[in-house]
């Protein structure tokens, strides 16, 4: 006996002709990263180009090897978390439990948070401009808005564990409460 499978167009799975559904929209591995990356680069540009043309106007009044020295501890607290939360996510792709443990029981997306709260302003730390951290709240909107997708996904696939999860831990900005799921 052969067994055949093969993958048609209208997201069917087909197993020695039986046809079983596959979720349609299935979210990538990586998120919304590419998106904000692409949507982040013309402002990146724009605020870099204002930055080297007014830079005195935009100095940071701070001793710059404290503001270096700030912007070190920033980056590499925002990529510990960054790889940390990355590693429990990819650990738990695909599975059918929310992930709630470690830093996603503070931050429902602990991974954007570790760029918009520790990465990028410490790489603004380094240019030493007030100006260039106003991009903070572009990236911030840039997540609010993409993030959308990824939420209603989670919604669709937890239910009442993610409505109740998200209702006691914040998107972007960590709660120091750490969250306890709803007992069944």
């Amino acid at each position: 006996m052969v067994i055949f499978i093969s993958y048609n167009f209208q997201g069917y799975c087909k197993l020695n002709n039986q046809a079983e559904d596959i979720p349609k929209e299935k979210l990538p591995l990586v998120g919304i990263g590419p998106k904000l990356l692409i949507t982040m680069c013309p402002f990146f540009i724009l605020f870099g180009i204002f930055n080297v043309i007014f830079y005195p106007v935009f100095q940071i009044p701070i001793n710059y090897y404290l503001l270096v020295i700030i912007g070190s501890i920033l980056i590499i607290i925002g990529i510990f978390i960054f790889i940390y939360s990355e590693r429990i996510l990819s650990l738990a792709h695909g599975s059918s439990e929310l992930v709630t443990i470690k830093f996603y029981a503070y931050v429902r997306h602990p991974m954007y948070a570790s760029w918009g709260l520790g990465v990028l302003p410490g790489i603004f730390c380094f240019f030493n401009s007030w100006f260039l951290f106003l991009l903070l709240f572009i990236y911030y909107s840039s997540v609010r808005i993409f993030i959308r997708k990824e939420e209603k996904h989670l919604l669709k696939k937890f239910g009442k564990k993610y409505t109740h999860y998200k209702k006691n831990v914040n998107l972007f900005f960590p709660k120091m409460k750490k969250y306890k799921p709803e007992q069944d």
